[in-house]
């Protein structure tokens, strides 16, 4: 499908008040629907959804547009992944033409399809064939009930180097998709005539799934550890599974994360399952790998703050002082919850219940006070050479902060920790500027999925009544813009965001509400576009006065103002003239007098068409 073809097919079913509504109360409010605005702090609700122009628009932070915004702010992505959300949760198939992106091999919706039906096949194993047996022993064994089982679709691999192959095989997948697929491995020597072989064998499967449950890899964990060295096997990086974004149950925690404005960071699958289990359904786990700064922009998306959820032993706080890093680039704050030595998450709940784990979650530490904790505990002995280590150390990690204000937060955790004064660690603070991180001024603004909610926006200058007005024409009525542009230039208006606006919308091939909101999407007065797309079209239009004559009237008292303005500039060059200069200024200022007069008169009498004859001899 071509990409104009796919983007309307998907704004065709993608009803606006719909999709808003599924994120943001909305009340039917006249002609439209009002709400608080997702995007900002409010109590009285400024954010309106009209039904009819397919558009949203707050009075109080000045956000708006499509639906296709919409979700772009929201989410913090960008086009194509907007339309790729919204394609999922409207049932249009996200293809184009080329395999977008001009990606060559397997395209990704039979990758989907792939993991899709070997998911399905891994849970049937596990809940209903006899070679699950041992596997259900093992999750009894766990105290997993099957509810939370199912929920997160854990499977079954039967041991077997050929079962799976078999089965995508006969489903029709070809050699090509299945080995993109990254759920089998290839030999460097064929074995019997064969090359492939299944990747996962014998191993309790954990489906990965992105923010919009699609299965895109596979972590599958060994009942005994005697039969493998690896404790866990993971899909390798795919097309669908890049494991540096990857975080394992955020599809099933993303809604409870926004609603606290805070994420759970786990270490494992099984961690993840079980704080589900226990009431803290906003855990997550990063897949195989350190937090990466995309791990950290994924939670950015949803939470002001993140609880590190690790275990009390070395590794466990060399964990949380790695993971510190891209967090706290990113701007979120961070806590650390440590379980009781000798204990993981799992093996807590299993011996004193859900409550132990909730209390530990609850009590966790400002990392700052987790981490001198932990940097002292390290030192052989506290003395004046240990304790300007931890504060070296403590000071390059309040830097990592891109934010002043989470700085000082910081800075007098430290202070009160370390036993010093906060101005004597401000003065070593510097802010560390890393490869990739972009200060604060320079983020994308955030969103209520994606950072803390921001302050409503100062009120923009207004712009010139008429140049508002005839905006608000051109823009409720997108089929009068040809007219207009033959006899209205961009320059003809004063102020430079109406021009702006103007040669915008002036650039659009046809004439519909949805070419102005693709035009207007990227457009730096995309928010003053929408806000006057929103009013009250009887502001403008009266049922007496058709749309066709109020913009003719609209053109011709813009012209005046611009002959006008003329006349002015002449009449100061007229001024400070010599005499042979004023005598010729003299003459063009009574003849633009006479075109402004004629004007007028044609205006009042609504003869439009001899004003068209004057505007075409003075354009």
């Amino acid at each position: 499908m071509e990409m104009e073809t796919l983007k309307e097919e998907i704004r065709s079913r993608a009803d606006i008040v719909d999709i808003i509504g599924r994120v943001v109360k909305l009340q039917k409010a006249g002609a439209s629907h009002k709400g608080l605005c997702p995007f900002h702090q409010e109590k009285t609700p400024s954010f309106h959804v009209d039904s009819r122009k397919q558009s949203y628009y707050c009075f109080g932070c000045q956000s708006g547009g499509d639906v296709f915004n919409f979700v772009m702010e929201y989410e913090h992505v960008d086009f194509m992944g907007a339309m790729e959300r919204l394609a999922q949760q409207t049932g249009v198939p996200f293809e184009l033409d080329g395999n977008s992106g001009g990606h060559k091999g397997p395209k990704k919706d039979r990758l989907y399809a792939i993991h899709e039906q070997v998911t399905a096949w891994y849970e049937e194993v596990l809940h209903e064939n006899a070679i699950g047996e041992i596997a259900r022993k093992y999750v009894e064994k766990r105290q997993l009930d099957d509810e939370i089982v199912r929920a997160f679709r854990v499977g079954y691999s039967p041991d077997s180097f050929s079962s799976l192959l078999e089965r995508l095989r006969a489903a029709e997948f070809t050699d090509e998709e299945i080995e993109a697929s990254g759920l089998v491995g290839v030999r460097e020597e064929a074995r019997d005539g064969e090359s492939y072989y299944d990747r996962f064998r014998g191993r309790l499967m954990f489906p990965i799934r992105d923010e919009l449950s699609r299965v895109i890899g596979f972590s599958g964990r060994v009942l005994d550890p005697a039969q493998s060295k690896a404790k866990y096997v993971n899909s390798p990086e795919t097309l669908l599974f890049k494991k540096s974004r990857v975080l394992y149950g955020i599809d099933r925690a993303r809604a409870s994360i926004s609603a606290k404005r805070q994420a759970l960071l786990c270490e494992g699958q099984l961690d993840v399952i079980r704080c589900h289990a226990s009431g803290l359904d906003h855990a997550v786990a990063a897949q195989g790998t350190a937090i990466t700064e995309e791990h950290a922009r994924v939670l950015k998306r949803y939470a002001d703050e993140v609880i590190l959820l690790l275990d009390a032993d070395a590794a466990g706080v060399k964990a949380a002082l790695r993971s510190a890093e891209a967090l706290l680039q990113c701007g979120l704050v961070l806590r650390v919850a440590s379980v009781p030595e000798g204990e993981d998450p799992d093996s807590l709940v299993i011996r004193k219940g859900p409550k132990a784990l909730q209390k530990v979650v609850r009590d966790a530490l400002p990392f700052i006070e987790f981490q001198v904790g932990a940097l002292l505990q390290n030192e052989p002995e506290i003395n004046e050479t240990s304790r300007m280590r931890v504060i070296r150390a403590v000071v390059e990690t309040i830097g990592m902060a891109p934010e002043a204000a989470h700085r000082e937060e910081l800075i007098q955790q430290a202070a009160s920790c370390l036993g010093v004064r906060p101005d004597a660690l401000r003065g070593d603070v510097r802010p560390v500027q890393t490869a990739g991180h972009k200060p604060p001024s320079q983020l994308r603004p955030p969103s209520p999925a994606s950072a803390p909610k921001r302050a409503a926006r100062p009120q923009v200058d207004r712009l010139p009544q008429r140049e508002e007005l005839l905006i608000e024409v051109l823009c409720q009525h997108p089929e009068l813009i040809p007219a207009c542009k033959t006899h209205l230039r961009a320059e003809h208006l004063v102020h430079p965001d109406s021009q702006a606006i103007v040669e915008a919308l002036y650039g659009i091939e046809g004439a519909t509400e949805s070419d102005i909101q693709d035009v207007m999407r990227e457009h730096p007065q995309r928010a003053r576009v929408q806000e006057l797309r929103m009013r009250n079209p009887n502001r403008v239009l009266s049922e007496a006065v058709p749309p066709p004559q109020a913009l003719e009237q609209l053109i011709l008292l813009l012209r005046e103002d611009a002959l006008k303005r003329k006349q002015e500039e002449l009449q100061l060059r007229h001024v400070h003239g010599s005499a042979e200069t004023r005598s010729e200024l003299e003459s063009d200022i009574w003849q633009l007098t006479m075109v402004v007069r004629k004007l007028r008169e044609c205006r009042m009498s609504n003869d439009w068409a001899a004003a068209t004859t004057i505007l075409e001899m003075y354009p």
